[in-house]
C-alpha cells in the first residue's frame, strides 16, 4: 500500500509539473499604448497615437495595430486623415527578458490628401475624397520584461503604400518610432 501511494504522488507530482510547464507555455494576451512619431520626406512630421494587441507564444507574435492619425506638420504636410489598420506575424530572437523581434505586417489605410483634389464641377470647388488603401509594413523593435505584467517596449517601422483616389497617387511611405509601456496577462 505504501508503494502504490508513494507511487501515485510521484505520477500526480509530475502532472502537476507538466501541467504548470504547459500552462507557462500557453498563448499570452499582449496590449500597448503609446505615441508613434513619423517622419516624412521633405522635412515634413506625423504623430499618431498607436494601439497593439497581440497573442505571444515561444517565439511567435500574433499582432494587431492601429494608428490613429493626430496632425502633420513641416514644409509639406500630405495629409488631413491617415489612419491605418495592421495585421501580422513577429518572430522573437530570444525567450528571455529582453526580446528583441522583427516581423511584417499587411493592412489599409484610410487616407485623405491635403494637396491634391479634384473640382466638383456643380459647385467648382476643390474635393478631397476619402479612400481606403492597402498599406505594408516591416518592422524591428525589442521589448524588456521587467515584472509579471508589465514591459518596455521600442519599436522602428516603415509603411509603404499609396494614397489614390480621384486625382494623383500619393506614397503613404513614412518611417515611424514608437516606445512605451505594455501590460501582458
Amino acid at each position: 500500500m505504501k508503494t502504490i501511494t508513494t507511487l501515485l504522488f510521484l505520477v500526480l507530482s509530475f502532472g502537476l509539473l507538466a501541467q504548470e510547464d504547459s500552462l507557462s507555455r500557453a498563448w499570452k494576451l499582449k496590449a500597448s499604448a503609446s505615441f508613434a512619431p513619423g517622419f516624412l520626406t521633405e522635412n515634413t512630421k506625423t504623430i499618431q497615437l498607436q494601439g497593439t494587441l497581440g497573442y505571444i507564444k515561444d517565439k511567435i507574435e500574433l499582432r494587431g495595430d492601429v494608428f490613429y492619425f493626430l496632425n502633420s506638420f513641416g514644409d509639406r504636410p500630405r495629409f488631413t486623415m491617415n489612419h491605418q489598420l495592421f495585421a501580422g506575424a513577429f518572430y522573437r530572437l530570444s525567450e528571455k527578458q529582453f526580446q528583441p523581434y522583427v516581423g511584417f505586417q499587411p493592412g489599409i489605410a484610410m487616407s485623405q490628401s491635403s494637396e491634391f483634389g479634384a473640382l466638383n464641377f456643380t459647385t467648382q470647388e476643390l474635393e478631397y475624397k476619402t479612400s481606403y488603401n492597402p498599406v505594408g509594413s516591416v518592422a524591428a523593435g525589442f521589448d524588456f520584461f521587467g515584472e509579471k505584467w508589465f514591459y518596455l517596449f521600442s519599436e522602428a517601422r516603415y509603411i509603404f503604400g499609396k494614397h489614390k483616389s480621384n486625382t494623383y497617387p500619393v506614397y503613404l511611405d513614412e518611417f515611424r518610432i514608437s516606445f512605451g509601456l505594455g501590460f501582458t496577462i
